[in-house]
């Protein structure tokens, strides 16, 4: 039947059956089968005029008794935890069934009586409460069944976020930014702009309370969508859309003087239709060209970059919004092809920058797959990849507010060859965009949302909004911003201990998570 399910998605108006050739199956009116009775039985399908059947034989039910136990339950369990239970079957003599196809489900009764209690269970036997309630979780096979009860408790890691500065941009849009360290050990940032003038803004952010614009460099373009520093704080990269002349590409800026940087090299071979995105990796920048393939250039003489690799996918209608790369591995985002890691030189697929290698791709059915933020799970070891979507449903508006939606997929790459799509953070009436993840906590740009701060510790699964996993979050909107009062948050960035952010209509800015609980004080007040 999930045959049944999957064409549903593809086709309308279609007349989809089952039956069965005796009693020794029963068939639901959405084409569930269970067998009843051992024996032979020949199922006949028939699609759209199309006919196919399969005879299959039945085995008689040895299985009496189940054993249900919980493995490695933790002394608490608290919503969002993952537990993982045990099943095995017995027959009467108390023999174990192998081969037992065990079904696992769960009830639950929330603590609230003003709420539902809600989670995911999956086949393979992990489970995950939502809700702070008490739980039932059911193993069955025919007629068998056991049962056990667990009460699931809030995860409280909230904790108060406070902005502590900004530096206001309130007459264009912003785009990206990125915070680095100075050779001069000072904190530094640059900011971009968009559909404007070509302005790129350089701050000291040394004192985070006291963000100061200390440069800024014009170039022949409307949008400087990305910006990046090289690792070792010499180097800015900046994209280029827009420009009068058609020629986009890229600028190599000198930044060891933060306060009085220089335009290098203006770079623009092969990067003519506009570079969306764009990365710097030691001596290698990686350059989306017209949104369709990423250039590699070799900038270890950043007067004098020049081509050394392509990438692309190798599809008719190809698209890509973005590129990271880390440890050797450039994770390109495809939107409706989806992730592909490779080895630039990380040497799992025996790639490097002048032959990438692709050894790794996932896809998921919106298709919006906009960037891509590899972490490994210092609680777990997983490695995982998560997606963003980007989608606004009604166009972007740039003089005005704009609706968001999408959310972050969590795809659980510990398998490269079988990547598995396990949980995500939606934030329900807003969209994602960029994010950072340090010491399994999440940072994310949620555009209308605001910056957004969750705890992806521990084993990942289903909803983690709904898990309680949010540890804080700011909304940037300023009366005096580009468009005033409304947040639009570009991006996060964890830096020092600090969050910082950039937001479309206010400029950057800095938050601080505190170890204080929210002060919820004042949550009951009304207006007489």
């Amino acid at each position: 039947y999930w045959k049944s399910d999957n064409a549903e998605r593809y086709f309308s108006n279609l007349e989809f059956s089952i039956s069965s050739s005796n009693d020794k199956l029963e068939i639901d009116d959405s084409n569930n089968v269970l067998a009843v009775k051992s024996g032979s039985a020949t199922i006949n399908v028939v699609f759209d005029g199309v006919k196919s059947s399969k005879t299959i034989n039945i085995k008689k039910n040895n299985v009496n008794n189940i054993d249900l136990s919980i493995a490695e339950k933790p002394e608490k369990i608290r919503t969002g935890d993952v537990i993982n239970l045990k099943a095995d079957a017995y027959d009467k003599r108390g023999n174990l069934v192998n081969d037992v196809n065990i079904k696992f489900s769960f009830t639950g009764k929330s603590f609230d009586k003003s709420n539902t209690a809600s989670g995911l269970i999956l086949q393979d036997g992990r489970f995950v409460g939502d809700v702070p309630g008490k739980y039932i979780l059911t193993a069955s096979f025919g007629n068998a069944s056991k049962s056990k009860v667990v009460n699931v408790f809030q995860r409280k890691v909230q904790r108060e976020v406070k902005k502590i500065g900004a530096g206001s941009v309130n007459d264009k849009h912003t785009s990206d930014f990125w915070v680095f360290e100075g050779v001069d050990k000072r904190d530094y940032a640059v900011t971009g702009t968009w559909g404007a003038d070509g302005t790129a803004y350089f701050w000291d952010v040394t004192n985070p309370s006291d963000i100061k614009k200390i440069d800024s460099v014009q170039v022949d373009a409307r949008t400087v969508n990305d910006v990046k520093v090289s690792p070792n704080g010499k180097i800015a990269i900046i994209s280029r859309e827009g420009a009068s002349n058609r020629k986009n590409g890229i600028i190599i800026i000198d930044v060891t003087n933060p306060y009085d940087v220089k335009i290098i090299k203006e770079y623009t071979k092969n990067l003519t239709g506009g570079v969306h995105n764009l990365f710097i990796d030691e001596k290698h920048v990686y350059a989306l060209s017209a949104g369709q393939k990423y250039y590699i250039l070799n900038i270890e003489d950043p007067a004098n970059p020049y081509e050394v690799g392509m990438f692309e996918i190798g599809k008719e209608g190809q698209s890509i919004h973005d590129v990271w790369v880390e440890d050797g591995i450039a994770y390109s985002s495809n939107w409706r092809d989806g992730v592909y890691l490779v080895d630039v030189g990380n040497g799992i697929a025996g790639g490097t920058p002048e032959n990438p290698v692709a050894f790794g791709n996932y896809t998921y059915d919106s298709g919006a797959n906009h960037a891509t933020f590899p972490f490994k799970s210092k609680s777990t070891g997983k490695f995982y990849a998560v997606m963003g979507d980007e989608i606004f449903p009604n166009g972007v508006n740039p003089n005005g507010t704009n609706e968001t939606a999408g959310f972050l997929h969590f795809v659980d790459f510990s398998d490269l060859k079988n990547p598995i799509e396990i949980a995500r953070y939606e934030l329900p009436g807003h969209g994602s965009h960029n994010y950072w993840i340090d010491n399994d906590i999440l940072y994310v740009g949620m555009y209308t949302g605001g910056v957004r701060i969750v705890d992806i510790s521990g084993d990942l699964l289903g909803d983690l909004y709904k898990q309680g996993r949010e540890i804080g979050y700011i909304l940037t909107g300023t009366s005096d911003g580009y468009i005033p009062n409304d947040t639009m948050v570009w991006g996060a960035q964890l830096y020092k201990g600090h969050v910082f952010y950039s937001d479309f209509n206010t400029g950057i800015g800095v938050a601080k998570v505190s170890d204080l609980k929210p002060n919820n004080s004042m949550t009951n007040q009304y207006v007489d």
